[in-house]
């Protein structure tokens, strides 16, 4: 197992809020993480498996489409073996949930893997969060820094 964590931004920061991934990771670059790996993808399920393959935790984060929307909302999933029924509501036509369900058929799983989703209020073109989205990614990295150093303590337990 390789060790440590990675945290995966999944998304395009020129289609506004579907870029809350990336802008998550974005704000994590200067937390001092050690034995984190700071990673973007556009969510491409063979990309995501290299990254995640071998991790203690792997934590994704991406936008996501909810009814009734809740622009900013975030969801937080902890990945279940064997997998739930039903199909996740991301923002691209592939991408988290077919590279969990690619991972698993494969055993390529991380030990632990955790996605968290935040509504989407604006996936127009161009770059910039909208308002909600942004103090979602602020809120979010705070919660991922206190995750990845739990992680990590634990991990030199181990």
């Amino acid at each position: 197992m390789r060790p440590g964590v990675v945290v995966i931004g999944v998304g395009n920061p020129y289609r506004r809020d579907d870029g809350v991934g990336p802008a998550v990771v974005d704000r994590l670059r200067g937390a001092g993480l050690s034995g984190v790996t700071l990673a973007e993808s556009d969510g491409e399920a063979c990309a995501l498996m290299l990254l995640w393959h071998g991790r203690r935790l792997a934590i994704v984060v991406d936008a996501v489409r909810a009814e009734p929307p809740c622009p900013g909302r975030v969801h937080r999933l902890v990945v279940p073996w064997p997998a739930p029924p039903g199909r996740s509501a991301g923002t691209h036509a592939t991408g988290p949930a077919d590279a969990v369900a690619l991972a698993r058929a494969l055993a390529r799983l991380p030990q632990r893997l955790v996605v968290y989703g935040v509504e989407a209020a604006d996936t127009g073109f161009g770059p910039g969060l909208s308002p909600s989205v942004a103090s979602a990614a602020d809120r979010l990295a705070a919660l991922i820094i206190g995750e990845a150093r739990a992680a990590g303590r634990a991990g030199t337990r181990a």
